[in-house]
């Protein structure tokens, strides 16, 4: 058994095909994702500057504080952009113009006593949320704001001027409270991008079944003249199959922890800081693939050739279920794992997948340990139908 055991991890990684497609392949593709997808959380988010149109018709200076307020959103702070990019025109059909055009978001005017007004895009009443909806959002608040503000201001002047004299209530004109708090409800901040490297990692543990489907081929005496010289051999056939498999699984479980490395430390991608839990799930993802191999391995009738285009089918086949193939595969893996949970859990792509994401989203251990399971009944089945094939196979003559 050793023998086997050792030659076998010898001859898997001398073949071209699982150099490629096993080692190298996930950490080419890898590299693409992180320059695809890597910024995607950073961009997602940001607002952009908000073109507006300003129409000035106060009077005697009375639209001064609201001037200063708009100066003062419109600069860059730190490098940063603008939040306001203020387009001053001189009458308000000039401006409605502009925002027909699309060339604002809205347009603000400011009445003879200083007092401005919104008049926003025609898209306003669009349902949904967009980037538009939020620069509506955004520019109504400000408006909103500087008025509530005056407000106070003119209220207090005119029944308690006294009270200017104190540096707080002045300073409690422009001081913005924060009333809400950030609250994580899950292990880490959560990146929509670490989702597809985590399905990336999926269809690397179905194409290292590669691996065992090779280990397999190679000691069936009707496939490969290795095979034919093993079975004559006094080794037993048992022995020659569970050294097949130990190698099978040390390779696999190597060229999945090759790229959970590269993925993780020289990529940068999150797992939740749970980097033993990811190891363990590595390993059980390389049991699951060396046993798919070996069932695909045992077929009869197929030549070798073949078996490797039919992993390869089932390998992109079901990759698409766990979400590898850009937004559009992600929702509908995350359709299908809704609607029917059931085909989600046959999936051993799509397991492994979730593997990686329980230990990314959920704060305890529960839902890894349930997907460990899931991956391990599976692993069974696959065994258990190729030690089925296996045995039940027979040779008339070598």
């Amino acid at each position: 058994m050793w023998n086997t055991f050792k030659y076998t991890v010898l001859s898997i990684t001398r073949e071209r095909s699982v150099v490629v497609w096993v080692i190298l392949f996930p950490l080419i593709l890898s590299t693409l994702f992180n320059v695809m997808f890597k910024g995607m959380d950073d961009t997602a988010f940001s607002l952009p500057t908000i073109s507006v149109a300003v129409v000035d018709q106060s009077q005697n200076g009375a639209g001064e504080a609201f001037g200063a307020t708009m100066d003062a959103l419109s600069e860059s702070d730190d490098g940063e952009d603008a939040l306001l990019a203020p387009v001053y025109v001189k009458t308000a059909d000039e401006a409605y113009e502009k925002l027909k055009a699309g060339e604002t978001v809205g347009t603000i005017t400011v009445d003879a006593d200083g007092w401005p007004s919104l008049q926003l895009s025609p898209g306003a009443g669009d349902v949904g949320v967009s980037m538009e909806q939020v620069k509506r959002t955004v520019l109504a608040d400000i408006v909103d704001d500087f008025c509530r503000s005056r407000a106070a201001a003119e209220d207090i002047i005119e029944n308690d001027p006294a009270a200017l004299a104190n540096p707080g209530v002045v300073e409690s004109f422009s001081a913005r409270d924060d009333y809400t708090s950030e609250l994580s409800i899950t292990h880490s901040k959560t990146k929509e991008y670490v989702r597809y490297f985590y399905a990336l990692l999926g269809f690397a543990a179905l194409m290292a079944a590669m691996v065992g489907l090779n280990a397999v081929g190679a000691i069936q005496p009707n496939i490969s003249p290795l095979g034919a010289r093993r079975a004559l051999s006094g080794t037993s056939r048992a022995k020659m199959l569970a050294g097949a498999i130990a190698a099978s699984w040390v390779v696999s479980f190597a060229a999945l922890l090759v790229a959970f490395v590269y993925i993780r430390f020289v990529l940068g991608v999150e797992f939740g800081d749970r980097d033993g839990a990811c190891v363990l799930g590595l390993a059980v993802a390389a049991l699951m693939s060396t046993s798919l191999g070996a069932l695909i391995g045992a077929m009869p009738a197929i030549p070798l050739s073949a078996k490797g285009g039919v992993l390869t089918g089932i390998t992109c086949l079901l990759s698409l279920f766990a979400g590898l193939y850009g937004t559009p595969a992600l929702r509908l893996a995350d359709q299908v794992a809704h609607d029917a949970p059931w085909a989600a859990a046959i999936n051993p792509a799509k397991q492994v997948t979730d593997l990686f994401y329980s230990l990314y989203v959920y704060t305890d251990l529960e839902p890894f340990f349930q997907t460990i399971g899931v991956l391990v009944a599976i692993t069974a089945i696959f065994a258990l139908a190729a030690a089925l094939l296996m045995r039940r196979q027979r040779y008339a003559s070598l």
